[in-house]
């Protein structure tokens, strides 16, 4: 959807080989209809420069619809150039973590656990938010410990430290569930089984901007994980850990560029 002439949009998806179809919505009646209108776009603001170019469109945003075209989720964001990968969009309508194996994936383990990082999608966009899933996948009998916790104990922590030209959102965690400890008195927050870390990451201007000629084809992404796994009767020493994702990162491509192709 967008307030684009159906002549712009015609040429657009001409262009670029785009097969679903495209709402013309001239006046922004339909987008104004769903509430999405972007009022952070003013038309009479001076210091917007381009404003009036862009008064009239959206939040950039997708809903998610079941067969009978009931809106079962939405993914929209502030800024007008900001998407949400496709892959981050298929995993949470599906309601499950797809581990592909066309993705980047790095891998690590040990007798207890084996841990896995991997990306929603095959490469990296700018402007596009994807998720770098951590797996753990524990041993039958054990557990990791997740917040809250009394003082003493560890939890699982994942994080992707500062990276130039990475946008790094809020860790998500899946949720814990309460265990009694009689021996130690205690009742502590635990994982079992596989456990799934997403992370929100989104390539930015700093360094992938099409006028940067030093942009890179590949994006490292490290990833910081601590953890300690525990059975009934010991705890094994707390591990830190460091991966690296080597995801490819697909560059803006002008209608010529994609022809050149």
């Amino acid at each position: 959807m967008s307030y684009d002439t159906p002549e712009q949009l015609r040429t657009f998806a001409d262009e670029y080989d785009v097969t679903y179809d495209l709402l013309s919505d001239v006046d922004s009646a339909v987008i104004r209809e769903f509430g999405i209108l972007n009022t952070l776009i003013s038309p009479d603001d001076p210091e917007q420069g381009a404003g009036r170019s862009f008064y009239g469109l959206p939040f950039p945003g997708v809903y998610v619809t079941d067969g009978n075209g009931v809106v079962t989720e939405k993914f929209f964001h502030r800024h007008y150039a900001t998407r949400e990968s496709a892959g981050t969009i298929r995993d949470s309508a599906l309601g499950e973590i797809l581990a592909r194996h066309e993705v980047p994936v790095v891998e690590l383990g040990s007798d207890q656990v084996k841990i896995s990082a991997f990306v929603s999608d095959a490469a990296m966009q700018f402007e596009t938010r994807s998720m770098v899933h951590v797996r753990f996948e524990l041993e039958d009998g054990l557990h990791m410990y997740g917040r809250p916790l009394p003082d003493g104990y560890i939890a699982s922590e994942v994080t992707v430290p500062d990276t130039p030209g990475l946008r790094v959102g809020t860790v998500r965690y899946p949720p814990t569930y309460p265990r009694e400890f009689p021996q130690l008195g205690v009742t502590l927050n635990v994982y079992e089984g596989v456990v799934d870390v997403a992370i929100p990451v989104t390539p930015n201007v700093e360094v992938f901007h099409r006028s940067n000629p030093d942009r890179p084809d590949v994006v490292d992404v490290p990833v910081s994980v601590l953890y300690q796994v525990c059975s009934e009767t010991i705890c094994y020493t707390p591990r830190t850990e460091t991966l690296s994702l080597a995801v490819p990162f697909q560059p803006l491509l002008t209608p010529g560029a994609r022809r050149a192709r």
